[in-house]
């Protein structure tokens, strides 16, 4: 017979669990970086998928009764039947006052008017409309706030708005706010308070109909197909439509246009049926308002999971696809992470759509993928030969990108023209290998101006500089031509710019072309930084004037603004690399730095200045390499010109 095995001593066991427990371990190891690197990327990559998932699971939400709001919609209807035309809305103070008088005969909890009751819309005082307001006691009505920039070189944005008529303000509740903010692809989703309100003493119109104040975004509770936000006509309530009074009874009742499908609209996730059966993701924004006041009133159902929760949820899954596929099989691993990602999104789905609860569904897919991706490389490759081809791609690479950073050295001037009467000077300095900025200073002969320009392309890096390139050539095409022409060449820059990149792409230009002998600076500045002029007698002034980024729209036309330099004047060209620096104290080095610098060194010349400037940047960061391209030009009239 054979001997039973002999059980393992205790030491051997607790060294066999204490092997198990390592190699575990180094399988879940990648999570601490992967993980990071998925957050990391969330920004670029993974939210436009978290919005998609977002409207996706959104759409299967089964949306409950509408129980505390009620649309009273200016409809065809409603303007068939005014007296006047429809606009401006606020012009029937007659209408509006019955309209109210009915509203709070019915019972209406509260009344909102959708509608910009601004002074200049009345031609004469609106006394019945007040009248109206302060018999009703529950009227509200609206502000929009627009952001401004503060007076001052480092001026910030402010909010500032046109308070609507002082009789209305004091016989209603007041003015609130119904300004609303998108997602980055032009969707709303959530209702995300500005906390500048409170500064301002302002308050949004859903938290005041809802009595109560969204500490963060809250995901906003949207009416769908089967299951319409109610919408009561105007005119039959103005007629006095015992259905329709009826359907306003206890109601937070709101008050704004419904069909005019070309202004205030509003993109949604969901589809929606409008008036006359069309359906589309839009809703009027009135509608928009109407299902955010239900969303708070109820509570808000539908909540963002926290920072703790999203982290938890993502790494559960980054573990589990790091820890189940068996690596030594390498199509059951593929199949095992696609089944992964498949039940995560699934599962994320569910509690949206069931729960209302939201995790970020993109991010997740990211951090699947990144881990599936490594457990399938691990798989496959062995270490060395891992080590060994990374290495060599690396060579190549930087092999590659010196050869690109030479040659698009050559786009960039070889040697600054010697202009009589101007001092000139110019440098780019790449944050990378190849850079994404761009001057030139292109002398056209004696007959012909100065040209001066100045570019810096969205992004960074190889893509960045293949568009400049571009743009160098581009320009340097139209400066061939006779007579050259300003605003022609900005408009054909615009043009090439759009037909070759995607729409998230584009280019800040300054270009410019000085009269030599009279100083005169004709110029379009198409978004880029404010270039600083600064005075002989050492007054300092920016370069305001200008027009969008090219390549935003195709068939932009830009308008041509005008200067002049006189005898010992400067002119500074800058890329944001130079403003945007930051120091290890995270401050920017800002425009106020930068003039100062260009007061006190331009009096020894254009490269002396140009000079300081770049050392005083590297000196602010603290950085032998910049975060972002720096690119400089100086132009000095010469003091006895």
């Amino acid at each position: 017979m054979r001997k039973a095995a002999a059980p393992a001593s205790p030491p051997a066991a607790r060294a066999s669990r204490a092997a198990a427990l390592a190699a575990l371990g180094r399988r879940w190891l990648p999570a601490l970086v992967l993980l990071p690197l998925a957050l990391l990327l969330r920004p670029v990559f993974w939210t436009p998928l978290d919005d998609r998932f977002f409207d996706y699971f959104h759409s299967l939400r089964a949306v409950p009764p509408w129980t505390e709001v009620v649309v009273v919609g200016i409809d065809a209807a409603t303007r068939a039947a005014l007296p006047r035309p429809v606009y401006p809305l606020a012009g029937h103070t007659a209408e509006h006052a019955l309209l109210t008088r009915r509203l709070a005969g019915a019972g209406a909890r509260d009344i909102a008017f959708d509608i910009d009751f601004d002074p200049e819309s009345f031609a004469a005082p609106p006394v019945e409309l007040a009248a109206a307001f302060a018999e009703a006691g529950d009227v509200h009505i609206i502000m929009t706030l627009r952001e401004e920039r503060a007076a001052g070189a480092g001026g910030g944005l402010l909010l500032a708005g046109r308070p609507p008529d002082a009789a209305l303000m004091a016989a209603s509740r007041g003015a609130f706010v119904v300004n609303v903010r998108i997602d980055p692809d032009g969707t709303f989703r959530r209702f995300r308070p500005d906390p500048r309100l409170s500064g301002l003493g302002l308050e949004t119109l859903p938290e005041r109909l809802a009595g109560v104040r969204a500490g963060r975004g809250v995901p906003v509770e949207f009416p769908s197909v089967e299951r319409p936000l109610p919408v009561v006509s105007y005119h039959d309530v103005l007629a006095g439509e015992p259905a329709a009074l009826a359907a306003v009874a206890d109601r937070i009742v709101l008050v704004g246009l419904v069909e005019d499908s070309g202004t205030d609209v509003v993109t949604v996730p969901r589809l929606q049926r409008l008036a006359g059966g069309v359906e589309t993701r839009s809703l009027p924004g009135v509608m928009v308002l109407a299902a955010v006041t239900e969303t708070l009133t109820r509570g808000a159902p539908i909540r963002d999971a926290g920072a703790g929760t999203m982290a938890a949820w993502l790494l559960a899954w980054c573990l589990a696809t790091l820890a189940i596929p068996p690596r030594a099989r390498p199509v059951l691993a593929g199949l095992a992470v696609i089944g992964l990602l498949l039940a995560a999104l699934a599962a994320t789905g569910w509690l949206h759509a069931a729960a209302g609860r939201v995790l970020p569904a993109g991010t997740l897919l990211g951090a699947i993928v990144l881990c599936g991706a490594y457990v399938l490389v691990a798989a496959h490759v062995e270490t060395a030969a891992k080590l060994h081809a990374e290495r060599v791609e690396r060579e190549r690479v930087q092999r590659e990108m010196a050869a690109a950073r030479r040659m698009q050295e050559m786009f960039l001037p070889g040697e600054i023209p010697d202009v009589p009467g101007y001092d000139l000077w110019g440098t780019n300095i790449s944050s990378l290998a190849v850079s994404g900025d761009y001057f030139d200073l292109i002398d056209l002969g004696a007959d012909g101006p100065l040209l001066l320009a100045i570019a810096d392309v969205s992004g960074k890096g190889l893509p960045a500089s293949l568009l400049m390139s571009n743009v160098q050539a581009g320009l340097h095409s139209q400066a061939i031509e006779r007579p050259f022409d300003l605003a022609r060449t900005a408009a054909n820059l615009n043009q090439l710019v759009c037909e070759n990149t995607d729409e998230a792409t584009f280019v800040t230009l300054f270009l410019a072309e000085l009269d030599k002998d009279s100083g005169r600076l004709r110029y379009v500045r198409a978004g880029h930084d404010y270039p600083l002029l600064l005075g002989a007698d050492g007054t300092l002034s920016r370069l305001e004037a200008g027009g969008l980024f090219i390549g935003m729209m195709p068939g932009m036309a830009y308008e041509v603004h005008e200067t002049r330099l006189g005898a010992g004047d400067a002119l500074c060209l800058y890329t944001d690399g130079v403003t945007e620096a930051r120091s290890p104290g995270d401050e920017e080095f800002g425009l106020a730095r930068l003039g100062e610098t260009l007061r006190a060194h331009v009096g020894r010349g254009a490269p002396a200045a140009g000079e300081a400037l770049v050392a005083a940047v590297r000196a602010f960061s603290g950085l032998d390499r910049q975060a972002d391209d720096v690119t400089v030009v100086v132009l000095k009239r010469d003091a006895a010109t």
